[in-house]
C-alpha cells in the first residue's frame, strides 16, 4: 500500500459487488478516515461461461488456482491493487506465499436453497446447477427423482435462465448470496415468474467448504494493508474456514472435485468438521471428526477418509 487511498480488486458481478461494499463498510468502520477505492477485474470464470466451472482451469491455463480470483492475484502481486475481496468457497485450499489471508467477515447462512418455480412437479424436479458437488447431492437427496442440467453464470443470470427454460422447474444457489443481494427469503419473482425458495438441511445436503465466507486478500510483505484489514478479521469465522481450507487442502480439491462440508464451534469451543466426499455420482462416504486445532481436525478426518477408501 502505497497511499492513503486501500485499492480494492473485485470481481464485477452484483454479488461480487455488494460482498465489497461489505467489507469496505466494515474496514472503514474499524479505520476512520479510511479511502477505499473499488478496481473491478475481469476472470477466467466470468469469461469462459460456455463451458462447465471444473473445466475453465484447463481451458484458460490458470493452472490450480481458483478460476474466480487468479485475475485478481495477479493484479495484487503487480502492486496495482492493495486488497482482494473474494467469496472464500472460490479460494483454493492454500494460498501463494506472496499473499495472506489478513481477514475474513462474520460468516452468513452456509445452507444451499433450491429456487423453483411455484407450478413445479416435486416429483420429477429438473435442477439447473454447474456444480459438480450439486450435482452428486441432487441424487443422493432426492433418491434419483430429480436430474440436472448444467448452467453458468451469476446469481440474476441463472434465475432468469431457469425460469427461461420450460423444461427447468428448479436452480441451486447459496443462501448467502440471496441474502446478500437482498432477495426474500421465500418467495420473488424472476422475470414475471413466481418462485420460491426451499432451504436444503445441511447435514444432508453440505454446502462448499468456505461457503458463506467473505475473505480480504493482501500480500504479505504489505505491512500497511495488513493492519487496516487484519482489524474486521471475525476470529470464530476464520477458525471455522482454517479447518475447511487445511481438509482442501489434503485432499487437493478445486472445483471438480464433488466434496461439501462444514466446520461449527461447538459449546465447549471444540470443532467438529463435517464432510461428503464423492468417488462418483452414486458412491460417497459421510464423516464427522471433532477437535480443539482446526489444522489436527482436518488432518484426522483426512485420513480417515484415505482409510475409508482402502
Amino acid at each position: 500500500m502505497s497511499s492513503s487511498i486501500l485499492r480494492i480488486g473485485t470481481r464485477g458481478s452484483e454479488l461480487a459487488l455488494a460482498q465489497t461494499h461489505q467489507a469496505i463498510a466494515a474496514m472503514k468502520a474499524a479505520n476512520p478516515g479510511l479511502e477505499c477505492e473499488i478496481r473491478i477485474i475481469s476472470t477466467a470464470g466470468d469469461q469462459r461461461t460456455d463451458i462447465p466451472l471444473h473445466m475453465v482451469n484447463a481451458a484458460t491455463n490458470t493452472g490450480d488456482k481458483g478460476v474466480f480470483i487468479a485475475a485478481i492475484e495477479e493484479a495484487l502481486a503487480a502492486g496495482e491493487i492493495d486488497c482482494a475481496v473474494h467469496s472464500l468457497k472460490d479460494m483454493p485450499g492454500v494460498l501463494d506465499e506472496r499473499f495472506a489471508l489478513a481477514a475474513v467477515l462474520p460468516r452468513e447462512n452456509i445452507q444451499d436453497v433450491l429456487v423453483m418455480k411455484t407450478d413445479a412437479d416435486e416429483s420429477r424436479l429438473v435442477i439447473a446447477t454447474g456444480s459438480v458437488r450439486r450435482s452428486h447431492l441432487v441424487h443422493t437427496y432426492w433418491g434419483g427423482s430429480a436430474r440436472t442440467v448444467p448452467v453458468r453464470g451469476n446469481v440474476a443470470t441463472r434465475l432468469r435462465k431457469m425460469v427461461e427454460n420450460p423444461e427447468v422447474s428448479a436452480t441451486l444457489l447459496a443462501r448467502a448470496g440471496l441474502n446478500r443481494l437482498g432477495y426474500p427469503s421465500d418467495t420473488f419473482e424472476v422475470s414475471g415468474t413466481p418462485v420460491r425458495v426451499v432451504g436444503l438441511p445441511v447435514e444432508d445436503f453440505p454446502p462448499a467448504l468456505g461457503q458463506g465466507a467473505i475473505a480480504l486478500e493482501c500480500r504479505k510483505d504489505d505491512a500497511a494493508a495488513l493492519a487496516i484489514i487484519s482489524k474486521v478479521n471475525h476470529e470464530a469465522t476464520f477458525r471455522s474456514i482454517s479447518c475447511e481450507r487445511a481438509f482442501l487442502n489434503l485432499l487437493q480439491a478445486d472445483c471438480s472435485v464433488p466434496v461439501g462440508g462444514y466446520a461449527e464451534i461447538n459449546a465447549d469451543d471444540s470443532l467438529t468438521l463435517h464432510v461428503v466426499h464423492y468417488a462418483d455420482a452414486t458412491h460417497f462416504t459421510r464423516l464427522s471428526e471433532t477437535g480443539n486445532e482446526p489444522e489436527a481436525v482436518a488432518a484426522a478426518l483426512h485420513k480417515r477418509l484415505i482409510q475409508s477408501a482402502k
